[in-house]
């Protein structure tokens, strides 16, 4: 529920009051220019408004640097807006961060993270009024993120994308030249993938070879959108029709002889390192990852993920890194300039030839993807920029903490020892147990 100033009440939100940081008035301030409808909104600053220096409070995730930031970001919006200065909280928790009362202005953060913290710690501020203000055109982004966050937060615009990911089938070229395997191409089917894995799992040398390994973004961002949670009562949405299809179509990869896990050599079901460390994997579907972090092992390249015959050429959901202002900021306008900034077609442009996959759908700021990554030339990467997303589905603040309680059942599933059925089952008793103990230790 808004509360009138663009913020959202949460049961923590009080906690903001009591720590002295939310602010006790919304943005303010005259529009900014108008500018020609599909042109990239270019906002001024107000003849009468003095560009006083200010700093920022910053927080991208516990594991972001102040360096971190300056290097990818920082930099690049004080050429824009010198007087502005940043402080980065690095190393702490959003927790941690709000029970000090320490006032944060910009929150950036991954697809999971960010809406389950800005709901969880009272943070959530819908931007909608500075997006008129400054004639910021939302159409320049994919709409799936902006949809997520306004299916979240009660049609508020709590955050904008500010770079994509995208679900993709990575390859290892070596392995195929090896065996004299013609290699997957855009536009498969699982189906037709599942008889290619079936050909590279094999013995060679006394190395057991594996035709594929999945990585969890399968099912975090799958393509059928199906979400864990019920955002509307907070239960488990997981035992249905639709994710026994999603999770047979996945176990049975794991059945193929050689290709098993939990066994010794393959204790995990979601593992990178077999494919990307050790090279004995021929395919695996995970969020794109540069081919500069495998040259020295094996070149690798992409194609478009598989569909589903019932939804063909349907890729993942296309989550994002969000960015937006908090309920604690007192620095609307100027934290705005610099979301503004960094959703511009300049910056956005410098973000895409660096192999990080742009927030704008823009044609031409998608052509220069991964121009100044040297490993990235003449890879597949029309593969990589999203097109034909999943819908996204529906998200729930507990959706991040419950995760972990799929992998267990999974395994029990893959390896034959229950059911799909059974295991939907105790994955759902696991997922509502899970949210009871938060719900209680909130309380």
């Amino acid at each position: 529920m808004k509360d009138g100033k663009g913020r959202f009440t949460v049961p923590l939100a009080a906690l903001l009051v009591a720590a002295g940081i939310v602010p006790a008035c919304s943005a303010g301030g005259d529009g900014a220019k108008d500018t020609a409808p599909g042109k990239e909104a270019q906002s001024l600053p107000n003849a009468a408004e003095k560009m006083e220096p200010v700093e920022l409070q910053i927080y991208g995730g516990r594991y972001v640097s102040e360096q971190g930031f300056m290097d990818m970001y920082g930099k690049y919006i004080q050429k824009k807006y010198p007087h502005l200065s940043f402080k980065v909280y690095s190393n702490m928790k959003a927790a941690d961060i709000i029970a000090a009362g320490m006032p944060i202005d910009i929150f950036y953060s991954d697809p999971i993270a960010y809406p389950r913290d800005v709901a969880e710690f009272g943070l959530a501020y819908d931007m909608s009024d500075l997006i008129k203000q400054f004639n910021f055109d939302q159409t320049r982004l994919y709409p799936g993120p902006v949809q997520v966050m306004k299916d979240t937060f009660n049609k508020g615009i709590t955050g904008l994308p500010l770079a994509m990911r995208n679900v993709v089938l990575h390859y290892n070229k070596n392995l195929f030249e090896k065996f004299g395997v013609a290699p997957p191409r855009d536009g498969m089917t699982w189906d037709e993938v599942y008889e290619l894995a079936r050909k590279m799992t094999r013995q060679d040398n006394g190395v057991t070879y594996r035709g594929i390994d999945f990585s969890v973004h399968v099912i975090d961002y799958n393509q059928l959108s199906l979400g864990m949670v019920d955002p509307k009562t907070d239960r488990a949405s997981v035992n249905s029709a639709q994710w026994g299809e999603l999770i047979r179509n996945f176990a049975r990869f794991y059945q193929i002889t050689g290709n098993e896990v939990g066994t010794p050599e393959a204790k995990d079901i979601m593992d990178w390192k077999r494919f990307g460390e050790k090279g004995i994997t021929a395919m695996e579907p995970t969020t794109f990852t540069s081919a500069a972090v495998t040259k020295e092992l094996f070149d690798m390249d992409y194609v478009s993920l598989p569909s589903f015959a019932a939804k063909p050429g349907i890729g993942s959901q296309s989550p994002a890194t969000y960015i937006g202002l908090t309920a604690s900021t007192r620095h609307h306008r100027e934290a705005f300039r610099v979301i503004e900034y960094l959703l511009s077609n300049e910056f956005q442009t410098m973000l895409s030839r660096t192999g990080t996959i742009p927030a704008l759908k823009d044609p031409a700021v998608n052509a220069v993807f991964g121009a100044d990554v040297p490993e990235l030339a003449g890879k597949n990467l029309k593969a990589v920029i999203p097109s034909n997303a999943a819908a996204p589905a529906p998200f729930s603040k507990y959706s991040g903490s419950v995760q972990a309680s799929l992998w267990t059942p999974l395994l029990k599933v893959f390896t034959r020892e229950v059911d799909v059925n059974t295991g939907l089952r105790t994955m759902e008793e696991s997922i509502n147990k899970k949210i009871d103990e938060l719900k209680a230790d909130s309380k």
